[in-house]
């Protein structure tokens, strides 16, 4: 049970810190596929015949040629706790499939000089997390064998399946739970993009791991702060320094004012490493008590949300189509 728990914590603090999505546009996309159609042909050949990911380790200046399977199967590992639910893991490995289809097509269309030709590289700034057999077995420890063994099997259910939207691979996205509704892309990126819409995911809110509470000292809160802004003046006591300026309609924190200066939600919630924008907060002399309620943007997937339909029955695509609005599983 203690091991569980541990390997709960590790997965939130994962998820709290996937980068936001580095991609191309669908309008970029879009055009860069009407300037060269024959091109766009050909490249769906390949693909069709390529069935390995290429990932670059930047430490080591080195390329990994992983099949796809194997890839599917570190990154679900990555990014998923082993003990959900199996379709659950089933839709994990579709979003990790498609991850990899999406960043292929990606680096074709408009190539990154750093991955030096490979489809994405261990920098989980930028990329999606993915663990080797050695790394998984750092985290699962004794349970690796059991941990390997159902996410191999749910990979292996998943088949093929990808997500796609206008017969093109979709940008995913997922998170690790919701404050009850996901957001939409629009919401937190300012990207419009028609799959990434704001759902109901209300099973959430009655998990424990929804609602955090994280307190903070008001001489961390400004040592924190200051790091990016020195040129905060922090007068008078800390009930004063800090006031929500604005919040989306679903209650996210969309910009504060912390000592008369406007920062936007995210970037307060990365300085103070807050679990997501949806929150609350108290305040006196000795510094806050921040209450929050899911852990990471809230874009795409509430994989805690997944796990809750999965245990009422709900099928992989079910639970993809809850999520991706609009899209189709395809093999």
């Amino acid at each position: 049970m203690k091991e569980h728990l541990q390997i709960t914590a590790v997965f939130a603090v994962l998820l709290m810190i996937i980068p936001c999505m580095v991609f191309l546009s669908a309008q970029q996309r879009e055009k860069k596929a009407e300037e060269s159609p024959s091109s766009q042909q050909e490249e769906n050949s390949q693909e069709d015949e390529q069935q390995t990911v290429r990932y670059y380790l930047t430490k080591q200046d080195k390329t990994l040629e992983l099949s796809m399977e194997e890839y599917v199967t570190g990154a679900v590992l990555a990014q998923m706790p082993a003990d959900f639910e199996p379709s659950a893991l089933q839709a994990q490995a579709v979003l990790a499939r498609t991850y990899a289809l999406y960043r292929r097509k990606a680096e074709k269309l408009k190539p990154t000089p750093e991955l030096k030709g490979a489809d994405m590289s261990d920098d989980t700034s930028l990329y999606q997390g993915y663990f080797s057999p050695e790394k998984a077995k750092e985290l699962y420890k004794d349970d690796y064998e059991t941990a390997q063994k159902r996410v191999a099997q749910a990979v292996k259910e998943s088949g093929a399946k990808h997500l796609e939207y206008n017969s093109e691979p979709i940008m995913i996205a997922f998170h690790a739970v919701s404050d009850g509704h996901t957001r939409s892309a629009k919401q937190v990126w300012g990207e419009e993009i028609p799959y990434l819409v704001s759902v109901e995911s209300e099973q959430d809110t009655k998990l424990e791991v929804c609602t955090n509470e994280f307190k903070i000292t008001a001489q961390q809160f400004k040592e924190k702060l200051s790091k990016k802004h020195s040129e905060l003046s922090f007068e008078g006591a800390p009930q004063q320094w800090l006031v929500v300026s604005q919040k989306d309609d679903l209650g996210s924190v969309t910009s504060v004012s912390v000592c008369s200066k406007q920062l936007s939600g995210e970037e307060f919630c990365g300085l103070l490493g807050l679990s997501s924008q949806s929150f609350s907060f108290t305040a006196d002399d000795s510094g806050f008590t921040f209450t929050c309620k899911g852990i990471g943007h809230l874009v795409g997937m509430s994989q805690h949300g997944a796990n809750e339909m999965a245990k009422q029955g709900s099928t992989c695509e079910e639970i993809l189509s809850h999520y991706f609005k609009g899209t189709t599983v395809c093999e």
